[in-house]
């Protein structure tokens, strides 16, 4: 699978999720990622680090675009080196997007994560999709720019000209 392919499922998603065909799947959990309803107590003993928890009460809603973009992704290069970059990205976009957006509508919350993923495809086409050889308790590099974190992305206006620009009405 190319690139390309790639992308246009991600058209393809983001057209669905705009029209409200949204799905519900289990829990995700995986590349160190798990979505959950609420935050478990975690293990501070544990020889594994826990896992970088997406709280939200569109658990089955955010799983389901979770597998997509996974199923979009995993046929890339290099899949099993990235994908925990790729998630772990996935992951902090929905996080930064509920914490300024905490009701945020589900199709909100969606489009504000697959944005990521397009920022994310834009940026390997470019060569320039980064990804740290060795982390430390689940670290990965978009954790390391807080700036990120202040300037971030998708609030609710960009998430409307995100949508706006692939020509959906929302």
């Amino acid at each position: 699978m190319n690139l390309a392919k790639s992308v246009s499922q991600l058209k393809k998603i983001s057209s669905d999720i705009a029209s409200g065909n949204i799905r519900v799947s289990e829990p995700w959990q995986g590349a160190d990622v798990e979505i959950r309803s609420n935050l478990p107590k975690v293990l501070t003993d544990s020889f594994y680090p826990p896992p970088r928890f997406v709280i939200t009460k569109h658990v089955g809603q955010l799983s389901w675009l979770f597998e997509n973009l996974r199923d979009a992704f995993n046929n890339l290069e290099g899949y099993g080196f990235w994908k925990e970059e790729f998630f772990g990205r996935l992951g902090n976009a929905a996080t930064r997007y509920l914490s300024r957006q905490p009701n945020a509508k589900v199709e909100r919350l969606l489009l504000a994560v697959i944005h990521e993923a397009f920022c994310i495809a834009e940026e390997m086409e470019g060569n320039e999709f980064t990804v740290l050889l060795v982390t430390i308790n689940n670290g990965i590099y978009d954790d390391i720019f807080k700036e990120i974190e202040t300037e971030g992305l998708a609030d609710q206006y960009e998430v409307d000209d995100f949508i706006k620009s692939l020509g959906i009405d929302a």
